[in-house]
């Protein structure tokens, strides 16, 4: 029987083609946002694909209250809302790129993708 062989050089190529484009992807990712509100939309917090903090929304009425420790825990639960928010994000996206990357296996593999997205660096 004979035995077909396989072009080093094709496989190299899509290696590189889908390194390339998981670095595209992993740019997009971080460019998107997640905001969640808390205490009614008193305090909201939006954060970054890559969890940074961009804007923190305090209603100028929860200040005038004055109970900084009721604002500081409104703001914790805000931004670890917003956390999660892009974490489903990200992990949607890792998925649905597995998916794709790997011919449309990803549908079948289970959590695969928010193990990839997290294994890439996706989510911390």
């Amino acid at each position: 029987m004979a035995q077909q062989g396989f072009d080093l050089n094709a496989i190299l190529k899509q290696a590189q083609a889908l390194q390339q484009s998981f670095e595209a992807n992993k740019a997009k990712l971080k460019q998107e946002t997640a905001t969640a509100q808390v205490g009614g939309g008193m305090v909201s917090a939006t954060v970054d694909g890559e969890k940074v903090v961009k804007e923190i929304k305090i209603a100028p009425e929860l200040v005038q209250d004055g109970d900084v420790s009721a604002i500081e825990d409104l703001v914790v639960s805000a931004v670890n809302a917003a956390n999660a928010e892009i974490d489903k994000k990200v992990n949607a996206n890792m998925a649905a790129f597995a998916g794709n990357a790997l011919g449309g296996m990803g549908a079948n593999l289970g959590n695969m993708g928010d193990l990839l997205g997290k294994f890439l660096g996706g989510t911390k």
